[in-house]
């Protein structure tokens, strides 16, 4: 009889009118995408018993675990002031980029497409959070990723009520860098209670964060989005009980 820790497992992402599968057996990760969760059996061969859903439908507000024993099902976090969703998926690259050091104390940075996440962690709780819609609004006027300007950045952190009107001249001369260092400027000061004199570690592409952190006189710490999924995989399978 096979052990139960060598059986397949998945986790089940419902988005768009389909599902995402990830399905692991071991080590070995394969993602598929599927028409309902159902057809995970016939497809991945995996029991129905030994799937979590990554639910972003429910919601939960923090204080929370990371990752909960036993869970079946694992939802996203919504604080109500300030208000922001930190999703499920976000839940486990916290847990992925937390494996070697599961009780660490600190501030996680995940850099999404439209909204940055500010996640508090400690004792291997969601504490509190924050979003900032940087990379939206940097996508709404056209600036395209690279270096941001430190001078615009300062600028912005010591003057933020002159913002707007620094938008509208980056804008109007196509300057990208000053673009980034302006909004970067303005989402450091509203997180500064986050930062300041906290340990920082940024899942996924670490610039232009790192180096905007870096003027400030802090040291954050990259850590692969690819490898915090992975890792963050095989956490929630051990809390579900389905791997050692």
């Amino acid at each position: 009889m096979a052990d139960a820790a060598s059986e397949p497992w998945g986790a089940l992402l419902p988005e768009g009118g389909r599902v995402t599968l990830f399905a692991l057996r071991g080590d070995d990760l394969e993602t598929r995408d599927l028409a309902r969760a159902a057809d995970a059996e016939s497809v991945a061969g995996i029991d129905p018993a030994r799937l979590v859903t990554l639910d972003n439908s429910a919601r939960a507000a923090p204080p929370a675990e990371i990752l909960p024993k036993g869970l079946r099902s694992l939802g996203a976090l919504q604080q109500a002031g300030p208000a922001a969703l930190l999703t499920a998926e976000a839940r486990v690259l916290i847990a992925g980029a937390l494996t070697a050091a599961p009780d660490w104390d600190g501030i996680l940075l995940i850099p999404e497409p439209e909204v940055t996440h500010w996640v508090h962690v400690s004792a291997r709780e969601v504490v509190s959070f924050q979003g900032a819609a940087t990379g939206r609004l940097a996508r709404a006027f056209g600036a395209k990723a690279g270096e941001a300007d430190t001078g615009a950045l300062d600028d912005t952190m010591s003057r933020p009520e002159r913002l707007a009107v620094h938008l509208n001249a980056a804008a109007l001369t196509g300057d990208h860098s000053a673009l980034w260092g302006h909004l970067l400027g303005a989402e450091l000061a509203a997180t500064r209670a986050y930062w300041l004199g906290q340990g920082v570690r940024i899942i996924g592409d670490a610039e232009p964060y790192a180096a905007a952190l870096a003027a400030q006189g802090v040291m954050a710490e990259a850590v692969p989005r690819a490898g915090a999924w992975r890792a963050g995989l095989r956490a929630l399978g051990a809390a579900a009980g389905f791997t050692g």
